[in-house]
């Protein structure tokens, strides 16, 4: 199955198998205020998100084989080895776009394109304003995505950015939901 959209993090939810987990959490309601999915999904159900809607989310640190309470916590030699994971699904899906949930994903992620040293904090690489579309576009040539730079955190969450986010992958939602068997 290939997916159209990648949706990254720097880290899983270290409490469950689960993603956005958190009381004051809005991505999943962002889903469907911006008409990509019909119900609200619960965390626990992200797969369905795959499945159905051709949305793969993901993380820098693979959470099977690293636990980290938070970023902070995130050691280098694990950003190369989740990045290294995260190009192989790259080539194995194929994506049209990736948007990265943070600062930390994004800066990893573009520190490994350019071949530039990974360190465990934020870095700079990138620039961006949040609060506006058009300013998260990241201008990256890399394997032909469309590479983005979205805010999950309750200090910087802006709900317009992820309701206009998620009406550029419409269309290829609505595709996807065409192209699977029923």
């Amino acid at each position: 199955m290939k997916h159209h959209t990648f949706v990254c993090g720097s880290s899983k939810s270290k409490e469950q198998d689960a993603y956005y987990i958190y009381h004051n959490n809005r991505f999943w309601g962002t889903l469907r205020d911006a008409g990509i999915t019909d119900e609200q999904i619960a965390p626990e159900n992200y797969r369905q998100l795959g499945k159905e809607y051709g949305i793969y989310l993901t993380e820098i640190v693979d959470p099977d084989e690293f636990r980290v309470a938070k970023d902070s916590d995130i050691e280098a030699h694990q950003v190369v080895s989740g990045l290294e994971t995260l190009m192989d699904r790259i080539d194995a899906h194929d994506p049209t776009r990736i948007a990265f949930v943070g600062k930390n994903a994004a800066t990893w992620y573009y520190r490994y394109i350019n071949d530039k040293e990974i360190t465990h904090s934020q870095a700079s690489g990138h620039r961006t304003d949040r609060r506006n579309l058009e300013g998260l576009k990241l201008d990256w040539n890399h394997k032909g995505l469309d590479h983005y730079l979205l805010s999950n955190t309750h200090r910087h969450w802006d709900r317009e950015t992820w309701v206009e986010f998620w009406e550029r992958c419409s269309d290829d939602v609505e595709k996807f939901r065409r192209n699977q068997p029923s």
